[in-house]
């Protein structure tokens, strides 16, 4: 009984300081002077659609990718249930240190579909997955950039580098709570979730390319498709909430390195985070007003042993 209070008033601290910031982080973003972004809109209105369509796809494939590790953790997430407890956890870009993952498993866990211990399970596996196709895509473009022709095979070698110190890993926690089977690792659908959150992180880099393509200056499609995904992770590496300010500084600095000139960095930079980020935090928010008014599946087998 204890425990249950505990967590519930865990639960509701951690949705107050998930407002606190997200009010701040709009704040932040309503104070900002949006007159030159709003111009630049304006005068490339047409690919409008395409970054939205592109940004859709990006989050899309993340969310098949995360869904995809919790069915094989035996979670039912593959419905409106699933999509939404997905969605929600983009209500907590604004948190530091990924902090916003966490609502993703409580969102599950609400709806009685998994004890807690299995959902973070599931969530610190899609975690760390995520982190290997980043570093996979990061390391096959450095390559490229010297032997083109086996950048696909370093891209393979550093998944199976990844895969195989998972599964080293999962052999040293066998008779832990962390541990995993045995096969997890080394199975096609591991391989293949790799492969569709490096698809995301790709679509990822191709918004920002429609989004500097026509400025003056020397950035590149493999610029883009680099350093998106890598000032988006360096950004969330600083601990800052949602890398907010960090991640805006690095891709400005990449930009000028690039030859951008100064009066279309901040401009760029901006209508590009506000696809690809600001866009999603109130989705994610209208996603947890939702799953608030659903009850759990009675009928649920996998309800009776949730906590």
């Amino acid at each position: 009984m204890l425990q249950s209070r505990l967590f519930a008033y865990s639960r509701y601290f951690s949705f107050l300081l998930l407002g606190v910031i997200s009010i701040y982080a709009l704040y932040r973003l309503a104070t900002g002077d949006w007159s030159e972004v709003s111009s630049f809109w304006a005068s490339r209105g047409e690919i409008i659609p395409l970054l939205i369509l592109i940004s859709v796809i990006d989050v899309a494939l993340e969310g098949l990718a995360w869904a995809w590790v919790y069915h094989r953790f035996q979670i039912r997430v593959f419905d409106s249930v699933g999509t939404l407890a997905f969605l929600s956890g983009r209500a907590g870009l604004p948190l530091p240190a990924q902090l916003g993952r966490l609502i993703r498993p409580d969102a599950i866990v609400k709806q009685r579909r998994t004890p807690i211990a299995n959902a973070l399970k599931a969530e610190a596996v899609v975690f760390a997955l995520n982190a290997i196709s980043v570093v996979s895509l990061l390391g096959g473009l450095i390559v490229y950039q010297i032997f083109p022709a086996i950048s696909p095979i370093a891209v393979l070698a550093c998944i199976a580098a990844s895969i195989f110190l998972g599964n080293t890993l999962t052999k040293m926690l066998t008779k832990t709570r962390l541990h995993l089977p045995l096969q997890f690792w080394w199975t096609w659908p591991t391989f293949f979730i790799i492969l569709i959150m490096m698809a995301g992180w790709l679509a990822h880099g191709l918004a920002l390319h429609f989004v500097v393509r026509d400025l003056p200056g020397e950035m590149t499609l493999w610029d883009s498709l680099f350093f998106a995904p890598g000032t988006a992770v360096l950004g969330v590496a600083t601990g800052l909430p949602g890398g907010i300010g960090a991640t805006e500084g690095l891709l400005g600095a990449t930009l000028k390195v690039r030859s951008v000139p100064v009066e279309h960095l901040a401009i760029a930079v901006a209508a590009f985070r506000l696809v690809t980020f600001w866009m999603w935090i109130p989705i994610g928010w209208i996603a947890i007003a939702i799953l608030r008014k659903l009850s759990p599946d009675p009928n649920d087998p996998i309800a009776e042993n949730a906590l």
